[in-house]
């Protein structure tokens, strides 16, 4: 009985062995006895049943970051083709004849090469790609590029796919790369987003963008237009109150808002005037003393913590309530974390400072209760339960990590301000506050994705180029909101404002495009993703392995039957 036991395990483990498979050619740079230089290796992928790791082994060793962006890449690759990648684990292999450079550059091919084999997609062999991947699969920067071209020519590829932007250097004169890799017979295709990227190794339009454009909501449009109405009026207020000061700056802001205001972009017009209301509200108390400014702080922290209660009261059930939510909740913390910079500055005998903090406090409460009125913005209703709402936190809490991680091994950088940001969600989650740690850790994630997005890139047109692609992403994922109900109200927000600013202030609407893109698609986390299917999508049994199950089930079947005919005979 014992000897059937084992057969039987033998046959389950060798007719579950299920695995999704595939494989491509990585550019990289080499290190060799003469120095560095352009090389290929080979990337592996293997995706079976798990519980959602990554692995991998190279041959000869790389770099830890390249196992940092191979975990960006499966993530990115995931989330793309929504699907959930928890019950899978990627095993990926690199190997080269000589040691490989680690960094981010292999991030674009792993990122396809991921999503190629979960959808069980052939890749042509003779193309390669060398890029970074970042949030919303747009393909970043990389350096080496003349070196992988010159590589793909000698290894025979034919066509090579490059980020936007990217410029050589031979003889120290700069050379147009298209140029030079049709010089070495290969063709060499700018690619700036995924879809792209995807099309020219597989021939299929797995996403294809959507034609339409983003129409404007018109409850939205009208409870943004009234947001702008409350903030502006009181700008309005205090230049009449203070009228005869040096306020030239902000009369400036609010003739531009007014113009904004008419051109139907509510947001940069609420944006303008609250601008100036700090700085209006600075010059109206610029003579108070230490203990009237102290007075005043108490009157303003007991309104905060009032107003903080109210909205805590407020059922939240709908994707426009949520994202309200957290907006004013984000301007009430802001509100409260300037009061205690007021406090300090009064501690330490710096009143104009003192002053100044209370201002920007005072405003940003003002700001809070003109938000608070998209709390009547209707939408359809989610499961914003608390174990849901606790289990998004996490994952964008992870998320956020993972790439303050990356850009710490990548790039060498410590981005003390973003850190802070995190430690703050995860402060939030520790005390249940799950709207507001979503809320802020998805703004550090968009922080550091905009330093991964932009890392090294210094020319305006080629950011313009990428604020671009980032509103592209962003716009897709508004769209697809609206048709089901769930107007971004954030996300929208901050689409037109990155607009506006992108001729203005690059470095700003840059910023911005990335809280356009985060913000609107926190559906993600409250809707059921697919899942993949390996012993269904898989590749078949091997001819060896089916011998294999043949011979155990012939063995199987002898012991089966002498056994029953010893009992006979018994």
């Amino acid at each position: 009985m014992k000897w059937m036991i084992w057969i039987i395990l033998i046959i389950v483990m060798v007719s579950s062995s299920y695995a999704l498979e595939n494989k491509m050619t990585l550019l990289a740079v080499k290190e060799t006895s003469d120095g560095f230089e352009g090389g290929t290796a080979e990337l592996m992928l293997e995706i079976t049943e798990g519980k959602g790791r990554v692995f991998l082994e190279t041959s000869p060793l790389t770099k830890i970051d390249t196992q940092v962006s191979t975990r960006f890449a499966k993530q990115i690759a995931c989330n793309y083709l929504e699907v959930d990648c928890n019950t899978l684990d990627f095993i990926y292999t690199i190997k080269s004849e000589a040691p490989i450079v680690g960094g981010p550059s292999a991030g674009a091919s792993m990122t396809i090469l991921t999503i190629a084999t979960l959808k069980d997609i052939p890749i042509n062999e003779e193309t390669a790609i060398t890029g970074t991947i970042n949030s919303g699969g747009i393909i970043g920067p990389v350096g080496g590029v003349k070196e992988k071209v010159e590589a793909a020519s000698n290894a025979g590829l034919r066509k090579v796919l490059i980020p936007i932007g990217e410029t050589i250097t031979i003889d120290n004169e700069s050379r147009d790369v298209v140029e030079y890799g049709n010089e070495l017979g290969v063709e060499v295709v700018t690619v700036g987003m995924l879809n792209n990227a995807i099309y020219e190794f597989t021939g299929k339009e797995l996403k294809p963008l959507s034609e339409k454009e983003v129409t404007i909501d018109e409850e939205y449009s009208q409870i943004m237009s009234d947001v702008s109405k409350s903030l502006c009026e009181r700008t309005e207020e205090l230049l009449e109150i203070l009228e005869g000061e040096e306020i030239t700056d902000s009369i400036v802001m609010f003739n531009e808002s007014k113009e904004l205001f008419e051109q139907k972009d509510y947001y940069s017009a609420a944006s303008k005037c609250f601008s100036a209301n700090i700085r209006l509200n600075r010059v109206a108390n610029a003579g108070i003393n230490v203990d009237l400014l102290g007075s005043k702080l108490e009157v303003l922290e007991d309104e905060i913590k009032e107003y903080d209660e109210e909205v805590d009261s407020i059922e939240i059930n709908t994707i426009p309530k949520l994202q309200t939510y957290m907006i004013v909740k984000e301007r009430i913390s802001e509100s409260q974390d300037y009061i205690e910079k007021s406090k300090k500055d009064l501690e330490e005998e710096r009143l104009e400072d003192g002053i100044s903090n209370y201002a920007y406090a005072e405003e940003r409460l003002e700001s809070a209760k003109s938000w608070s009125n998209f709390f009547s913005k209707q939408g359809n209703e989610l499961d914003l339960s608390e174990e849901k709402m606790k289990n998004s936190c996490e994952a964008k809490i992870m998320e956020a990590s993972e790439r303050i991680q990356y850009v710490s091994v990548v790039y060498g950088l410590e981005i003390e301000e973003t850190k802070n940001k995190l430690s703050k969600a995860k402060d939030e989650m520790e005390e249940k506050e799950y709207a507001s740690c979503l809320n802020t850790a998805s703004l550090a994630k968009a922080d550091v994705d905009t330093i991964i997005g932009s890392a090294g890139i210094t020319d305006e047109e080629i950011l313009k180029e990428i604020i671009t692609l980032k509103l592209e992403v962003a716009k897709e994922n508004i769209i697809k909101e609206q048709e089901q109900g769930r107007f971004p109200i954030a996300g929208y927000s901050y689409y037109e404002y990155s607009k506006n600013l992108m001729n203005g202030s690059v470095y700003a609407s840059l910023l911005f495009s990335q809280y356009a893109q985060e913000l609107s698609s926190f559906d993600i986390y409250f809707s059921e993703n697919g899942r993949i299917d390996v012993a269904k999508e898989g590749k078949d049994i091997g001819d060896y392995e089916m011998i294999i199950i043949y011979a155990v089930g012939i063995i199987t079947g002898v012991i089966i039957t002498y056994m029953v005919l010893a009992k006979e005979l018994r």
